[in-house]
């Protein structure tokens, strides 16, 4: 049964944030629903889902459903599934509970719960969607990875209890590529029985051979709809964030000095430059990784690739003291850094992280965007009331944060906003290495080229980067080599003409 939103209007404190917004998911119709973050798709995803209500319009179900849409529960009763962005499992609890808060507790006629069953049905599930995550694993201690795939898993099983509409909102950010592709083709399996699906994503080459139909929302207003391809990528960046297509080109990898001003009006010194490479790793050992080695140069970006399992995901806290080592050696200009000393002592060091899940490791939802962007040096501006402000008129300007208001709570950013702050942030205390965790999961094209920007910019002042993604693209297109890690160990280094997505994704799964 079709699902479609008519003349929708909301507004948060006087402020229009969906004003006539309307779009069609049909019968068995993967709908592409995009547009920059703060473009509205949020919300508009939130009033179908039941967490918000809207102020004016309707929600057609085959019916107008809207006034019985007051609650998430509701939602579920008339068939909507929604899987959120940021995986909604409970930290304290295990993937089997999570599985069951959904599924239901089997139980004895006494009403005790019976455990076994209950991780029963988690494995089967697991299975199912060839999750290799055991179901006695806290949600709290999975990678953002199979936190992400636990939750897409738990949607999908929902289909088979009579979903109308399934909303996926960015569930393939944080998934390598192979990963997506598998879950990306259960979509259109799931299409194909007759369920709508409305698709919220940044990945635009997901979406080719999946999408049907394309809505793309700019400032909280429908800016273009119609049949998937009838636009080419260019296009449908352009209609996001408002350009012409020829202005989305590649930006210039000269340097802004934007980094540089942000430097100096903080007055942060510099970090004396040791002999030798910024970022030296000698047989560094972890839980999944074995004796890996390599060098970063001062100003080199460097990128790392592989699979979730491959040991990846454990080394960007290994060299940032979040995690211990087994063994191996760290050095940062020339210096030997401990990781024993913590995340501390790897801000004294030098080393910074730029963490794959920005709200719980990233930033403070509670405090403000003045507040999270000076939390790491909060001692230096102590009674330093003019130079605080004009870091953070720089943050907000040369960061594009927006809305540009320091006194605004950083869980109300978007993401690709949270992401500027935690950059800016990081970048603050001007540090000789920095590591990017996936740093562009579930941000838009615009927040990404302005990221990206940055990252050059900073490479132009002799830093050293380490970049994860899951997107090889991505990839090619900012680094100058690529370490490629499988089964705990770096199994090659691509540069020049193998700097490309094919060449990246063959060595990650070979």
């Amino acid at each position: 049964m079709s699902v479609e939103a008519r003349n929708i209007d909301k507004a948060f404190a006087g402020v229009r944030v969906l004003d006539d917004v309307g779009l069609l998911a049909a019968d068995g119709d993967v709908h592409a629903l995009l547009g920059a973050n703060g473009s509205g798709k949020s919300t508009l995803v939130k009033i179908l889902s039941g967490v918000y209500q809207p102020e004016g319009g309707s929600i057609q179900i085959g019916r107008d459903v809207r006034s019985a849409i007051l609650t998430p529960f509701d939602a579920n009763e008339l068939g909507i599934a929604v899987v959120h962005q940021e995986a909604p499992l409970i930290d304290t609890m295990s993937v089997a509970e999570c599985v069951a808060l959904i599924r239901g507790y089997p139980s004895t006629r006494a009403g005790r719960v019976r455990w076994r069953a209950v991780e029963e049905n988690a494995s089967a599930l697991l299975r199912k969607f060839d999750i290799r995550v055991s179901p006695r694993t806290l949600a709290g201690k999975l990678a953002p990875a199979h936190r992400a795939l636990v939750a897409l898993a738990i949607a999908l099983d929902r289909v088979d209890a009579g979903v109308q509409l399934l909303i996926l909102d960015e569930v393939t950010a944080s998934l390598p590529e192979d990963d997506a592709q598998v879950y990306l083709e259960r979509v259109r399996e799931i299409a194909r029985s007759g369920v709508a699906v409305l698709m919220v994503t940044h990945r635009l080459a997901e979406l080719a051979g999946l999408a049907k139909t394309v809505t793309v929302l700019r400032d909280g207003k429908l800016v273009y709809s119609a049949p998937f391809g009838e636009v080419d990528d260019a296009g449908l960046v352009a209609h996001m964030v408002g350009v012409k297509p020829d202005a989305t080109a590649k930006t210039s990898t000269k340097a802004t000095g934007i980094v540089r001003r942000l430097w100096e009006s903080s007055a942060v010194p510099a970090r004396p430059r040791g002999q030798g490479p910024a970022l030296e790793i000698h047989n560094l050992s972890g839980d999944l990784l074995d004796d890996v080695s390599f060098t970063v140069d001062g100003g080199e970006i460097v990128g790392i690739a592989g699979l979730a399992d491959s040991g990846l995901v454990e080394l960007p806290e290994l060299l940032a003291g979040v995690k211990r080592p087994r063994g191996g050696r760290i050095r940062v200009n020339g210096r030997p850094f401990d990781p024993a000393t913590g995340p501390s002592g790897a801000i004294d060091a030098g080393i910074a992280l730029l963490p794959a899940d920005r709200l719980r490791n990233g930033g403070v939802a509670t405090l403000t965007v003045a507040e999270n962007a000076l939390l790491p040096l909060a001692d230096r501006f102590w009674g330093q009331r003019r130079r605080e402000l004009a870091v953070l008129d720089r943050i907000v300007s040369d960061f594009d944060v927006r809305p540009p208001r320091p006194k605004t709570l950083f869980g109300k950013l978007s993401g690709g906003n949270q992401q500027k702050v935690i950059l800016a942030k990081w970048l603050l205390t001007r540090p000789s290495v920095l590591i990017l965790d996936d740093p562009t999961s579930g941000v838009d094209p615009g927040a990404r080229e302005t990221i990206f920007e940055r990252l050059r910019d900073v490479a132009s002042e002799g830093v050293g980067i380490v970049l994860f993604s899951t997107e090889p693209e991505q990839l090619a297109a900012m680094c100058g080599r690529i370490l490629v890690i499988r089964r705990g160990s770096i199994v090659t280094e691509l540069t020049g003409t193998d700097l490309n997505r094919e060449t990246i994704s063959r060595w990650c799964y070979a």
